[in-house]
């Protein structure tokens, strides 16, 4: 009972430490995300934003947001907009990149530190100039109308634009959190214990048994009945340990301590031993007298 009770503290002991890390983990996390939520809180904060050589972005930015055409950089290549991201505005970076949503899916499928915030703020869309009356304008919206209702043209976007490698990073990040199989090491030792410890409780009743049933056949001189022998075995069952066993032990060692101490007493002090041994020989001599 002892030793099962000691692997239950130990396991609850090591789930509480766990716990904890992991809280204190998450927390940390959720202090690490960026405040910004969207192209609001870009318009009213003052870090510098990130946008594509070449692209409408900036004069989307300083005439219809009304952002500050100082407070732009811009960027060349998507391993630019991995540096000044990473650096942060208080080291020459910046805050965000604003660019055309495949540009920025095709960005984060090779970066997954980084992420999309917010809504998209525009839906213009993606146009092909051909020339008056041309032939190629029909068959090119034709073909793309057939692509967009059988799905070929999600497949193709899913294809080149979706976070493949991020998404392997995303199942690891959560493979390392704590879940209940990570507590199967622990919960396999504590129900072993407690199956060894059932296990010798049951072998010591069983053992009992037979000797109460073996006592019981040699008194009576015949076999009991099944509901004798079923009283018999929940009466073990129920039965508790003698506390006057337990005392016996107490009195036992208590009195050999006070045995200790007194020898560690007359060796301490020899006038007293020879005092002892004095008295002990006048009790003799006055036996002794007595008997004669």
């Amino acid at each position: 009972g002892r030793l099962v009770l000691l692997i239950w503290l130990f396991v609850v002991l090591i789930i509480n430490a766990s716990y904890t890390a992991s809280l204190t983990s998450i927390l940390t996390v959720q202090q690490l995300y960026s405040p910004i939520n969207g192209i609001e809180s870009l318009k009213h904060g003052d870090e510098p934003i990130g946008y594509q050589v070449g692209s409408f972005a900036e004069n989307y930015l300083v005439e219809e947001i009304g952002i500050a055409r100082s407070r732009l950089v811009s960027l060349g290549s998507p391993e630019e907009y991995a540096r000044k991201l990473q650096q942060g505005p208080k080291k020459g970076g910046v805050a965000a990149v604003v660019d055309e949503r495949p540009y920025v899916e095709s960005f984060l499928s090779s970066q997954c530190k980084f992420r999309i915030v917010g809504q998209e703020f525009t839906r213009s869309g993606w146009g092909f100039a051909f020339p008056r009356d041309s032939p190629l304008a029909v068959d090119l919206s034709t073909a793309i109308l057939s692509l967009s209702e059988n799905g070929d043209l999600q497949r193709i976007h899913d294809k080149w634009l979706i976070q493949n490698s991020c998404s392997s990073d995303n199942a690891e990040i959560e493979s390392d959190r704590l879940h209940l199989r990570s507590f199967a090491g622990l919960f396999l030792v504590c129900g072993v214990a407690c199956f060894i410890a059932l296990s010798i409780y049951f072998i010591k009743l069983m053992l009992k048994f037979r000797e109460a049933a073996r006592a019981d056949f040699i008194s009576r001189g015949e076999g009991s009945s099944r509901s004798t022998r079923l009283r018999t075995l929940l009466s073990l069952m129920d039965e508790k340990k003698d506390p006057s066993t337990t005392d016996k032990k107490r009195r036992k060692l208590d009195r050999s301590v006070s045995d200790d101490n007194l020898g560690s007493d007359l060796g301490r002090n020899p006038k007293r031993r020879q005092s002892q041994i004095s008295v002990d020989n006048e009790i003799e001599i006055s036996r002794s007298n007595s008997f004669a």
